[in-house]
Parts: C-alpha cells; sequence; structure tokens
C-alpha cells in the first residue's frame, strides 16, 4: 500500500494501543468476493491496513470492477475492531444498502463496493 495513510483511518492512532492498527494474533481475517466481476476471489488480510480499488489503480486488493475508484476504500485492523473506510469514491461503499464513510465491522459483515459484494470473515487460527 502507499506510504500515506488513507483519509478515512485518521481516527487509528499509535498513542493508544486499543486503536493502533495491528492484526491480531489469534485471528485470521479474510475478505471474500461474494458476487461481482471478481466473484470467488478471497484476500487473507495480512496487513493492518489494507486498500480495496480497481485493477491498475495501485490498490493493495484489486478488482475487475469498473465501478470502482482506483482507490475505493480501506480497512483499518486494530485488536479491537476492523473499520471499514470509504475512500472519498465516486460511488460510495455501503452497509446494508447504506452509505458510509467510516464503520466498524465485523465477522459476516457484507459490504457492497461498485457492482461487487465483499464478505468479511473473522475466524479464530488454528493452534
Amino acid at each position: 500500500m502507499r506510504d500515506a495513510q488513507p483519509p478515512g483511518l485518521s481516527e487509528f492512532r499509535s498513542e493508544s494501543p486499543s486503536t493502533a492498527l495491528a492484526l491480531p494474533k489469534n485471528k485470521k481475517i479474510t475478505l471474500s468476493v461474494v458476487s461481482g466481476p471478481s466473484k470467488g476471489r478471497m484476500v487473507e488480510i495480512s496487513t493492518p491496513r489494507i486498500s480495496v480499488g480497481r485493477v491498475g489503480g495501485g490498490a493493495d486488493i484489486q478488482l475487475e470492477d469498473p465501478s470502482l475508484s482506483d482507490l475505493h476504500c480501506a480497512l483499518g485492523v486494530t485488536t479491537d475492531e476492523i473499520r471499514l473506510c470509504d475512500l472519498e469514491s465516486a460511488t460510495g461503499t455501503y452497509l446494508n444498502e447504506k452509505r458510509v464513510e467510516s464503520i466498524e465491522v465485523e465477522h459476516m459483515s457484507e459490504f457492497r463496493v461498485g457492482s461487487s459484494h465483499l464478505l468479511l470473515i473473522v475466524v479464530p487460527k488454528p493452534q
């Protein structure tokens, strides 16, 4: 991902352990494309801040969806929460068909970007 912090993730600061970006050691986080041009694609989240966007746009996760912005949305992960943030996209980011700018998401949250629906899966890591 690019060095600059995406807009919308500014609430995560390194001063507070509960808001510092960090992957939980005991959980596996996966993003699955359940509908849209990249349907069936699954990506394990391997960094605490990850962007989603259109192929060729420079996002960490690039989807074959022409209705996405280059950098459409981002996920920020702390030990306490996962936050979905729209990156000032042209077509918006939707959770439960409501346009969102920044919102906490959890296991089995489904959200829409462009014509793609993505599902967040959070499970315990095998011991």
